[in-house]
């Protein structure tokens, strides 16, 4: 398990900020949170490597290339073990598909969001590729009406 360090006051204004924008220059970052170039770039780098951003990416709007359908799908198991678990991650990580996946606890094993075009291509989803699974036992569906907030960022 990863060592957690206490991360500083300046540390936490550089995510709060890329947060909000990872494309800003280190000069827009620096000027924003009041340090000069040098220092907000090395500490910039020390949170990249040290495992603090694990990542940059573009959110792309699923509505404009028309896979703005969104379900939450509760997945339950006949039986839960590690073999089935490591096979349906494999799975659940090779779906398109699928933009998030997590084992829980509780009535279900896992959730997963799916973005699709529309209600049969989720079908088409469910009939050849989870319930194809012999191991699921339980599928339940909830399908998304519409978003009232979405954040990608965590609370610092």
């Amino acid at each position: 398990m990863a060592q957690i360090q206490t991360l500083d006051d300046t540390d936490i204004r550089i995510l709060r900020e890329l947060q909000q924008n990872s494309r800003l220059t280190n000069k827009e970052l620096a000027a924003r949170i009041h340090l000069s170039t040098t220092p907000t770039f090395e500490r910039h780098r020390r949170l990249e490597r040290e495992g603090y951003i694990k990542m940059y990416t573009a959110i792309v709007d699923a509505d404009r290339i028309d896979r703005g359908f969104t379900v939450y799908c509760n997945i339950g198991f006949k039986q839960i073990n590690r073999s089935l678990t490591d096979e349906f991650r494999e799975q659940a990580n090779s779906w398109d598909e699928v933009t998030e996946c997590y084992n829980v606890s509780g009535d279900f094993d896992f959730i997963m969001r799916v973005s699709v075009q529309g209600m049969k291509e989720y079908q088409e989803f469910i009939l050849h590729k989870v319930g194809a699974l012999e191991y699921v036992s339980r599928i339940q569906s909830i399908f998304v009406m519409e978003t009232l907030k979405q954040s990608y960022g965590v609370r610092l």
